[in-house]
């Protein structure tokens, strides 16, 4: 004999669920548990929207002040040069593919920034639907580059947690390289002057070649012993620590030889971490963009405190320059490449410093 909720319940709104819905013109598709729900835009990008840890009813992704807008319906009144990318980025957490950062041409190719995927439409079907567990996967095919990449994201009922599980296919005749990323940015209510980055022990860092404005505070292209270096005004900088929202400072640098491929995002107020671990052999760069209300000019204006800790396969950004090194992601015709990332939110102590 079935159970009461298989008998009474035929549209499931309990233990894990997907739900498919439409807001502002976007097709959205979400995976949740009783402690998680993901939202992801499955007609822009695949970008995660919303991270909503339930027990706190709070979402700990960045929702930027340009709001969800449809490249399907909005039109900007010229073109960028360098692409389209930040006249639609709404926050969240976004997939860097096949390039990283800046755009430029590889192949014949012209790539803007942030690579191909992130403003198109990917199909998706789902894989699994129990109470135990849901699982969508989501695929699309580059227009300008010869890629099939798909993604499955994961969520079972013991936790809040997700995870992301990728293929690269090369649908192509020659062998190319190519970069790869994830762009997952924090903002309030979640970020504030209580958080914390935590990264393994034995970390190296250094600082970007940019100048940042104005308000960058740290000296451009020096190596540092995480997590402390001297600022351009001779100031000791724990850049572990996030500043409050009124620092109006721009901070940027990255980190690298990485002892695995994991960092957590603790906040002291709220007792909780976002934690994401990866494959440190295909991202082997954790990329740090913290415009703490301090990036000027378009399209910022100082209007953004937020925080993105994002793991690259490779820098500097910008595909061409890479893949010239030599230190791009070979792959040969007919190939398929995979990865897994896994992001989870936990209460709990801080890390020991140090």
């Amino acid at each position: 004999m079935p159970g009461i909720r298989e008998r009474y319940f035929h549209n499931r709104n309990y233990g894990c669920r997907i739900r498919e819905f439409v807001h502002r013109g976007i097709g959205m598709v979400s995976l949740e548990n009783r402690f998680i729900r993901i939202t992801v835009l499955a007609d822009k990008g695949t970008d995660i929207w919303e991270i909503l840890y339930k027990p706190l009813d709070l979402d700990v992704m960045w929702h930027s002040f340009n709001d969800l807008k449809s490249p399907a319906s909005f039109v900007p009144t010229r073109e960028n040069p360098g692409g389209s990318f930040l006249d639609y980025y709404e926050g969240g957490w976004q997939e860097l593919f096949p390039g990283i950062g800046e755009a430029c041409e590889y192949h014949g190719a012209m790539l803007g920034a942030h690579g191909e995927v992130c403003l198109l439409p990917w199909k998706f079907e789902t894989v699994s639907d129990t109470p135990e567990e849901v699982s969508v996967r989501f695929r699309v095919r580059t227009p300008r580059s010869p890629y099939l990449l798909e993604k499955t994201i994961t969520v079972q009922d013991h936790a809040a947690a997700f995870t992301i599980e990728e293929s690269v296919h090369n649908e192509g005749g020659e062998e190319l390289q190519f970069m790869w990323g994830h762009h997952p940015a924090f903002g309030p209510l979640f970020l504030d002057d209580s958080c914390r980055i935590e990264v393994p022990p034995g970390s190296s860092a250094r600082t970007t070649p940019n100048r940042l404005g104005p308000y960058g505070v740290l000296p451009p292209d020096t190596p540092f012993a995480w997590p402390s270096i001297q600022g351009l005004d001779g100031r000791l900088w724990d850049v572990s620590k996030v500043p409050p929202a009124d620092s109006r400072i721009f901070q940027m640098f990255y980190l690298h030889d990485l002892p695995e491929g994991r960092y957590g995002l603790y906040n002291g107020n709220y007792g909780i971490r976002f934690t994401l671990r990866w494959d440190r052999k295909r991202f082997p760069i954790l990329w740090v963009w913290a415009p703490y209300g301090g990036a000027m000019d378009y399209p910022w204006y100082g209007r953004n405190y937020n925080l993105a800790l994002e793991p690259w396969s490779a820098i500097p950004a910008n595909l061409a320059r890479v893949a010239e090194q030599n230190r791009g992601i070979h792959i040969a015709p007919g190939q398929t490449i995979e990865t897994r990332l896994v992001a989870e939110i936990t209460a709990g102590p801080p890390e020991p410093e140090g």
